[in-house]
């Protein structure tokens, strides 16, 4: 699985050390190369896995491989970090995923946190909350290896997960389906069916108004015509 639609290489040279291909099913070896985490943000753009590392005796409970900061240690679970992240985006996060399964009749099970490119998918089912996520942008390959794969990210990043490929090539699949499915649902959304409310004129553009304040102050990561039109297609059946 090769992809050509790659942005930027460019990453933290911390990256180009002699560690070579890093393993994640031994996170008591990775502790030592991470630097603390302050916040419990991720930048998705930039964040490409997430490692559970709440098993080991250590004060931090996950590992955020990140392509500009290197390796963090969160004191927040891989568990605490997605519904974090999930949060801020609103509906447009694992509502929305979840809507879109149901319309394309795929599995509810191990669905993706999908924004914009970024497609998040746990490497697992979660066992007590905990789980490892992995992150389709920048991914250009995925190797079989014995017992395992190696995903291989641009700028020349290698990570070796316990997961089979086949395993990792059908969730890749469903991710980017349904990463259609949401982009779709968003260009739909930016050209609202304006017979759905009766709105019009000044009401309309008090409305767009609206809708721009309530994403600007709770932080919503959303189109702000989606809330928009939700909310005249609302009013449009009173």
């Amino acid at each position: 699985m090769n992809q050509n639609n790659i942005v930027s290489t460019t990453v933290n040279p911390f990256w180009y050390n002699d560690v070579g291909c890093w393993d994640t099913r031994q996170p008591e070896r990775l502790v030592k190369y991470a630097t603390r985490l302050e916040s419990d943000k991720i930048d998705v753009l930039q964040t490409f896995y997430l490692l559970d590392i709440g098993h080991l005796k250590c004060p931090e409970k996950a590992l955020v491989f990140d392509r500009q900061r290197g390796i963090l240690k969160s004191k927040w679970s891989t568990r605490q970090l997605m519904i974090r992240y999930s949060r801020q985006l609103g509906f447009s996060g694992s509502h929305l995923v979840r809507a879109v399964a149901t319309d394309q009749g795929l599995s509810p099970h191990k669905l993706p946190i999908i924004h914009g490119e970024a497609i998040l998918m746990p490497q697992t089912s979660a066992k007590r909350g905990m789980a490892n996520w992995y992150n389709g942008l920048y991914l250009i390959d995925a190797v079989e290896r014995p017992l395992m794969t190696e995903l291989v990210y641009a700028g020349g990043i290698r990570l070796l997960i316990d997961m089979s490929l086949p395993m990792v090539d059908r969730q890749l699949k469903k991710g980017r389906q349904l990463q259609q499915g949401v982009s779709n649902y968003h260009q739909r959304r930016a050209t609202p069916n304006q017979a759905a409310s009766g709105l019009d004129g000044t009401d309309a553009q008090n409305l767009n108004r609206f809708a721009d304040t309530v994403v600007d102050y709770f932080g919503i990561q959303a189109h702000p015509e989606e809330i928009s039109c939700l909310t005249k297609r609302f009013l449009g059946t009173l």
